[in-house]
């Protein structure tokens, strides 16, 4: 179960990093970048606890 959730959440966080990608292609906006590094960090996040789960079962 958990791992399902893990899943949808780095699917979800992969779709937003893409859409964020897309928006600031060529422009600079601090809001916008800040984002991006939030986002980044959960997908980093939930990946590692991805693997937790794996290493676990």
């Amino acid at each position: 179960m958990l791992n399902e959730e893990l899943d949808m959440t780095l699917e979800c966080a992969v779709k937003i990093r893409k859409h964020l990608v897309r928006l600031l292609d060529g422009r600079s906006d601090e809001a916008l970048e800040s984002k991006l590094q939030y986002v980044n960090s959960l997908i980093m996040e939930a990946d590692s606890m991805q693997y937790e789960v794996m290493a676990v079962a």
